[in-house]
């Protein structure tokens, strides 16, 4: 789900919405198919095709609509209030889109990473080892991941909140 819509991915992979259209985010393009992954920002949506390519529409205010030239090799997606998030196959990660909070600039030399995560201005990766690197806007906290946080399995980005799933089962919190 978006900020005001709702993304669908059929399994012929192909990507309905309805919801809020003000400025397209419900209107998939037409003729796309082949999606694998879908994920919906605030006034954005992405699609993740399965020859690793990304499609976005809907708004474009912060540039969060205008995948980078020559993006490919992309696993995984995630769409934040005004920036968008690539996995790409070699544990990498590229942002853009919105960077006043720093949301869109990704840490020097992360990588490994097998997870991302967009909040509205802050953004998270999930390392494979287990950690968790967080940065962008940290006015609720929301990107100061706990110290002596146990090993992560999976994490999501809410507006101002993080939220992770421990390897042991339990649930951990922050921000917001």
């Amino acid at each position: 789900a978006g900020g005001f819509h709702t993304l669908a991915l059929k399994g012929d992979g192909t990507v309905v919405a309805w919801g809020q259209d003000y400025v397209g985010q419900a209107s998939v393009p037409a003729g796309l198919d082949h999606v694998t992954a879908i994920s919906g920002g605030r006034y954005h949506s992405l699609a993740l095709k399965d020859d690793g390519t990304v499609v976005a529409w809907g708004s474009n205010s912060d540039g969060q609509s205008t995948v980078p030239a020559g993006l490919h090799d992309v696993v995984a997606i995630d769409g934040g209030g005004f920036h968008s998030l690539a996995l790409l196959s070699d544990g990498t990660v590229v942002a853009w889109g919105a960077n006043g909070a720093g949301q869109s600039t990704v840490p020097a030399g992360l990588h490994d990473v097998v997870a991302v995560a967009a909040g509205w201005y802050h953004s998270l990766a999930l390392k494979n080892d287990g950690t968790v690197v967080a940065w962008g806007e940290n006015v609720y906290g929301q990107a100061n991941v706990p110290a002596g946080l146990p090993p992560v399995a999976a994490i999501t980005a809410g507006a101002t909140h993080s939220l992770v799933a421990l390897r042991d089962g339990t649930l951990a919190i922050w921000g917001d």
